[in-house]
């Protein structure tokens, strides 16, 4: 395996170019890691990766590189030459953040069978699809890492979720069950579950006691932080208490 330093990880960032994603690339960059981000469309991607190197142009000088591509994680295809993208770009892959997701909340009266498969092939099967096609490269990594997104309503269910919440359910089970696998070949495997986050996903309105993006970005940076022989199988994250 390859001996990597803490300090200096290479990440691939699913669903890099907007909310969560984009805003844990802006944290691993600050913290000199190198960034591989993926996004569904060519403007978000390349929106993102310019703001980004407009942000970070001195950490070039420490190390730390910045690529993406445009990729669906339906798609086990893409995820597969995303990722071989990624390992010729930064010269290996040690961190995992599977953030991309899709959500609509309705009723399963209202609900279309196209919705309710959308959400089932990007938060579920992408989940899978890149957690396998990274695990030749993790393999070689020291510090080999998977972080799944997940939300509270993986296990507090709301009405309007019965697709949403079924599929966080979902990542839930997926996560435990990749850690009981992965742990014999020195892969951590986190999850991560935060509250209503101001992103405007799923059409939710942003609202001040929203948890902030950069708030789960720093949630994340603090679990690469930690020692390999503390596997941090869960953090769930809800808003403060107003003051």
């Amino acid at each position: 395996m390859a001996d990597q330093n803490l300090s200096s990880l290479n990440c691939v960032v699913t669903g890099g170019s907007t909310g969560i994603g984009f805003a844990t690339a802006d944290h691993l960059l600050a913290e000199g890691h190198s960034v591989f981000i993926c996004a569904r469309t060519a403007a978000n991607l390349e929106n993102a990766l310019q703001t980004l190197q407009d942000k970070h142009a001195t950490a070039a000088l420490k190390g730390a590189v910045l690529h993406g591509a445009v990729c669906d994680i339906r798609r086990y295809e893409d995820v597969t030459k995303m990722m071989a993208q990624a390992a010729s770009a930064m010269g290996q892959i040690d961190v995992l953040i599977n953030n991309a997701g899709v959500g609509k909340i309705a009723s399963i009266i209202d609900l279309s069978i196209e919705d309710w498969q959308a959400m089932i092939d990007t938060n579920l099967t992408g989940v899978f699809n890149c957690s396998k096609a990274a695990l030749p490269e993790l393999m070689k990594s020291n510090n080999a890492h998977i972080i799944n997104l997940g939300s509270r309503s993986g296990r507090y269910a709301f009405a309007g979720g019965t697709a949403y919440s079924a599929t966080k359910s979902g990542i839930q089970g997926f996560t435990e069950a990749l850690f009981l696998d992965l742990g014999q070949h020195g892969i951590s495997v986190s999850l991560v579950a935060p509250g209503t986050v101001a992103t405007e996903f799923a059409d939710v309105q942003k609202q001040d006691w929203q948890i902030q993006p950069e708030d789960i970005a720093l949630v994340i940076g603090n679990i690469l932080n930690t020692p390999k022989r503390a596997n941090i199988n869960w953090v769930e994250i809800r808003p403060g208490l107003p003051r």
